[in-house]
């Protein structure tokens, strides 16, 4: 299966953690500590925008866009888009797990404060 077909799989809405380990290998594990933590949310601004922001093991806060299949973290710029390696990074399979529970929270942020965490700019 390519790495593309795994990624549309991912997130057909599977829900066998089986599954998940299959598709996705070593980065589970690691998602599912993130998911543990409840390190993962939904940012929302007063004009309806949103998008997720995870924390990493480091504490580095990641932009994930989930419509896109998308995180600023290095792991995915080298192993999903460079090598092509991995379906998604570790940030990016917490949130779709956490959102696939129903355990996804979701805060509100004033305009300013959006646009900063959204640029990385903290």
């Amino acid at each position: 299966m390519q790495w593309y077909q795994r990624r549309v799989a991912i997130t057909a809405g599977d829900s066998s953690l089986s599954k998940i380990i299959e598709l996705c290998g070593d980065m589970t594990v690691p998602a599912l500590s993130i998911l543990d933590q409840k390190l993962v949310k939904r940012l929302v601004a007063p004009n309806g925008r949103a998008f997720h922001q995870v924390e990493g093991a480091s504490g580095r806060l990641y932009v994930c866009l989930k419509e896109e299949l998308y995180c600023n973290c290095l792991s995915f710029k080298n192993s999903v888009i460079l090598r092509r390696t991995s379906v998604m990074c570790k940030h990016l399979l917490a949130l779709l797990l956490s959102e696939a529970l129903g355990t996804l929270p979701e805060e509100k942020r004033d305009q300013d404060t959006f646009n900063r965490l959204l640029a990385c700019d903290t």
